[in-house]
C-alpha cells in the first residue's frame, strides 16, 4: 500500500509540474503594422508586408503559406481623419487632427501628437473608401489566454454631424442615435460558432462615439470646424484586459470608419502532442486527490 501511495504522489507532482512548464510556451506578440506601407489589403500578395495578414503570420512566427492567423475587412491606414472632423491640439494657425496615424497609446483627444504619420489598421482606407464594417482577426493553433491590449479610434461619420435626431438618424433610445458611430469589440472561439461579446469594453462590448471636447478629452476644434466647435461624435483611446482560450478577435463598425493600432496578445501555442496546461493540471489535481482519499482510506482501516 504504502508503494502505492508514492507512485501515485510521485505521477501526480510530476503531472503538476508538466503542467506549470507548459506555460512556458505562453508568448506575447505586439502588433504595430508600421512596417506595412499605407493602402496594403487585409491579406494576398508576397512577402512579409504585402498584407496585413503576411505581417502578422510574420511576427507569430508562422509560414505564409501554412498562416496561424487570418485577416478580413481591414486595409492599412495613416491619414485618414474623417475628412477633417478628427479633432485634435492647434499646430500654427490651424488645427490638427489627433488620430491613431498621428499619437501612440492617446487615451483621449488631446494627447501628445506625432510630427509624421504611422500605419494602423482600418475598415476604410486614405483616399476614405470603406472596405468592411467588420476586422475579423482568426487564429488557428494559437489561443489567446492571458493579457490583450490594443489602440483603437471611432472616427466620426457624415450620416451622424451632431448629437441630435435630426443629425443622427432618429429619435435615440436609451440615450443612443441609430446612426451614432460606435465600436464593437468581441472576443471568442471561431470553431464554436459564437463569439461572445467583452463586456469590459465600453457598454455591452460596445463604446460609443461621443461630442468633442466632453468624456474624452478637451479637444473641441478640428481642421474642417477651424475655430468653431466640432460636433462630430467620436472617439480615441486604448483598451486593455484578460481573455481566456480566445482564437477570434473582431472589430465592428457602424457606420463608416474604425481603427486598430499596437495590438498586443499573450498566446499559448503548446508543441505538438502536449495537451493543453488546463488539462494537465487537471489530471495532476485529479491524482493529488486519488492520494488523498487513499491515505483517508487507509486511516479508517486503523
Amino acid at each position: 500500500m504504502m508503494r502505492r501511495m508514492v507512485t501515485i504522489a510521485v505521477i501526480a507532482i510530476v503531472l503538476a509540474g508538466l503542467g506549470a512548464g507548459v506555460c512556458a510556451f505562453a508568448d506575447t506578440y505586439t502588433f504595430n503594422f508600421n512596417a506595412l506601407a499605407s493602402g496594403a489589403p487585409a491579406s494576398g500578395g508576397t512577402g512579409n508586408y504585402s498584407s496585413i495578414q503576411n505581417y502578422m503570420n510574420w511576427v507569430l512566427g508562422c509560414s505564409i503559406k501554412a498562416p496561424c492567423v487570418t485577416v478580413t475587412g481591414a486595409v492599412a491606414d495613416q491619414t485618414y481623419s474623417g475628412d477633417g472632423h478628427v479633432v485634435g491640439p492647434k499646430v500654427g494657425s490651424s488645427y490638427k487632427s489627433l488620430t491613431l496615424g498621428y499619437s501612440e497609446g492617446a487615451t483621449n483627444s488631446n494627447g501628445t501628437l506625432n510630427s509624421s504619420p504611422d500605419t494602423f489598421i482600418a475598415n476604410t482606407s486614405d483616399k476614405s473608401t470603406q472596405v468592411s464594417n467588420e476586422i475579423s482577426i482568426k487564429f488557428t493553433g494559437v489561443t489567446i489566454s492571458g493579457l490583450v491590449s490594443f489602440d483603437y479610434e471611432i472616427f466620426p461619420d457624415g450620416s451622424c454631424t451632431q448629437l441630435s435626431s435630426s443629425n443622427c438618424g432618429g429619435k435615440a433610445k436609451n440615450g443612443i442615435y441609430p446612426n451614432q458611430p460606435d465600436l464593437e469589440f468581441e472576443a471568442g472561439n471561431n470553431s464554436n460558432g459564437t463569439d461572445p461579446y467583452v463586456t469590459s469594453f465600453g457598454t455591452g462590448g460596445i463604446q460609443y462615439g461621443v461630442a468633442p471636447g466632453t468624456t474624452n478629452g478637451s479637444a473641441k476644434h478640428s481642421w474642417s470646424s477651424g475655430s468653431k466647435t466640432e460636433y462630430s461624435p467620436q472617439y480615441i483611446g486604448t483598451w486593455s484586459g484578460s481573455l481566456n482560450s480566445v482564437t477570434e478577435l473582431d472589430f465592428i463598425d457602424w457606420p463608416a470608419t474604425i481603427g486598430i493600432d499596437n495590438l498586443v496578445i499573450t498566446t499559448y501555442k503548446p508543441p505538438t502532442g502536449v495537451p493543453e496546461p488546463g488539462t494537465i493540471m487537471l489530471l495532476g489535481t485529479g491524482m493529488v486527490g486519488l492520494t488523498g482519499w487513499v491515505r483517508q482510506k487507509k486511516s479508517k482501516k486503523r
